[in-house]
């Protein structure tokens, strides 16, 4: 896997982005992540929709791969970690936080996060809360479109941008949204869309692929 960086200042805090779809705050030892959408598969098979298990399982490696590489203290989840109650693939989770004996696991909670705070403190969740104030930097699920001082990190959209190639196709890449108060995280599961339309303007988008991070700017 390869771990693109690009340092972004936002407030007062210095993030590093990441093509791997999520964040690290060095000055706290974390990496900053949302739309982990555990257990979605398992919710479209229970539907009648083959879809296999090993899409959640690929993107618990990537995380895994990311704590490592960074070596960090805390990994915060930004909401809808759990696409819909539990099931197999949620338990995968447990199994995984198991590994980590040393990290703490917080999630600010979604709109896809209903289920009881006991059963995700019984997974390895560390935390859980609504929002979550660190220093200026405000997260919350869901973009608020007001600031009140502080610095908002969110996520909620599944970001991304399309693009014209020279084929005359239409490309499309997830990205990290990037405005005067406001960051939006792409969705970190890999198994989602991208929305195109639901973003703040002007802002500065970072989209990514798996060998490359880059600028879009968006007016």
């Amino acid at each position: 896997m390869i771990i693109k960086q690009q340092e972004v200042f936002f407030g007062t805090a210095q993030f590093i982005l990441t093509n791997q779809r999520a964040l690290y705050w060095e000055a706290q030892q974390m990496l900053v992540l949302s739309d982990l959408h555990l257990g979605k598969a398992a919710h479209f098979r229970k539907n009648g929709i083959g879809l296999p298990m090993q899409l959640s399982v690929d993107d618990l490696e990537r995380l895994a791969t990311l704590i490592f590489f960074f070596e960090v203290r805390t990994v915060l989840i930004v909401g809808d970690m759990i696409h819909a109650g539990a099931n197999n693939e949620v338990a995968l989770f447990r199994e995984f936080i198991a590994r980590f004996p040393d990290k703490k696991f917080v999630l600010v909670k979604g709109n896809h996060d209903r289920i009881a705070d006991s059963f995700l403190s019984e997974l390895g969740i560390s935390a859980v809360t609504d929002e979550l104030v660190i220093e200026d930097i405000h997260f919350i699920h869901h973009p608020t479109g007001h600031h009140s001082g502080r610095y908002t990190v969110s996520g909620h959209l599944h970001p991304g941008v399309g693009l014209r190639m020279p084929t005359k196709k239409i490309m499309h890449f997830p990205c990290f949204v990037l405005s005067e108060h406001q960051l939006i995280l792409p969705a970190f599961a890999k198994f989602t869309g991208t929305d195109t339309r639901s973003m703040p303007r002007p802002a500065l988008c970072y989209a990514f692929y798996e060998a490359g991070i880059f600028e879009v700017k968006l007016s």
